[in-house]
């Protein structure tokens, strides 16, 4: 038993000391909020490899009851089926963002303007939370199941037996809950900053205009597309152009926005930033109070103009 305290106690100190290093890179970067987003990563870090291991539990219990392959296959079309885990995925990725999000933007708008809050979201970003959470759940689910899928089809065809499959699937890292985890905690919580910094950007009335900054590296080689983006400005209504390294331009409205692909804003640690407007700040409190409450409207008309022009285009009604 002591060398399992001992063991225990050397674990968490590692933990402890990855965690700092995260924080201290994420300061050093410009996010706001550093100790608590450190541990909003690990907070659902841990909440989403519960989910996956609950999804591998039916999937190792399925196994198990196998007597070969064949029948496992079988089974799995069913299981396919009854897999609820994007729902569950979710719901985690909506309740983390939505209880982050007033509290991010916040801290973003005072880093301009230290007397404003951000008290209401603007429907863009509310809607934003409910669909993204909602795509990430799918995305995470049908990843699992096309890479098990894949190795099943190639298994089956070399007439192995349900071990083999199962020794592959663990070799393969299809199941590695708490990387898949961890990767995706990180990369979604640094996302909801970039939302929550446009959310401060679009309200706050000393803003005319934002900029891309390109961070550094942690523990990941810097792209050199994004270093590229360095210094990049344009109207904080208007998105960034940026040139991808598949050779596709892309115009995202922030660094991880979801309108990219993986490639271009997993692991990416870059930023946004107002650019201030000395003049606006200058104006009483009310009076930047009163305009902040008129860009919110201003966006959310649009937004619902986006909306409708949307669902105009959908329904094919010119």
């Amino acid at each position: 038993m002591p060398n399992c305290a001992a063991l225990l106690k050397a674990i968490d100190a590692y933990i402890a000391k990855a965690d700092e290093s995260l924080t201290n890179a994420l300061e050093s970067a410009g996010f706001a909020d550093c100790a608590d987003t450190v541990a909003e990563i690990s907070a659902l870090e841990e909440n989403i490899a519960q989910a996956l291991t609950t999804q591998s539990g039916v999937i190792n219990q399925r196994l198990s009851e196998s007597v070969d392959l064949g029948e496992f296959a079988e089974a799995w079309a069913e299981l396919k089926g009854l897999d609820n885990t994007d729902e569950v995925l979710a719901q985690l990725f909506h309740d983390s963002f939505t209880t982050n999000m007033p509290k991010l933007a916040t801290s973003y708008i005072k880093q301009v303007d230290s007397a404003l809050t951000v008290a209401k979201i603007t429907k863009r970003t509310v809607d934003w939370a409910q669909e993204w959470s909602a795509e990430l759940g799918k995305l995470m689910k049908l990843t699992g199941h096309d890479a098990i899928d894949s190795l099943l089809v190639e298994h089956l065809r070399d007439g192995n037996s349900v071990a083999d499959f199962t020794r592959a699937l663990m070799d393969d890292g299809i199941r590695d809950e708490y990387y898949r985890a961890r990767r995706a905690a990180v990369t979604e919580t640094l996302r909801a900053h970039s939302i929550a910094q446009q959310e401060a950007i679009t309200q706050n009335p000393a803003v005319d205009d934002k900029m891309w900054k390109h961070t550094g590296e942690y523990r990941n080689k810097p792209r050199e597309n994004h270093v590229a983006m360095d210094g990049a400005t344009v109207r904080k209504d208007q998105p960034f152009s940026l040139q991808g390294a598949d050779g596709n331009a892309y115009y995202p409205m922030y660094p991880r926005d979801s309108c990219l692909p993986a490639s271009e804003s997993v692991h990416c640690h870059c930023i946004h930033q107002g650019i201030a407007n000395s003049d606006v700040l200058g104006l009483p409190l009310e009076e930047r109070q009163e305009l902040q409450r008129y860009y919110i409207a201003l966006d959310d008309a649009e937004w619902e103009r986006e909306l409708n022009d949307s669902n105009r285009a959908r329904a094919g009604i010119e």
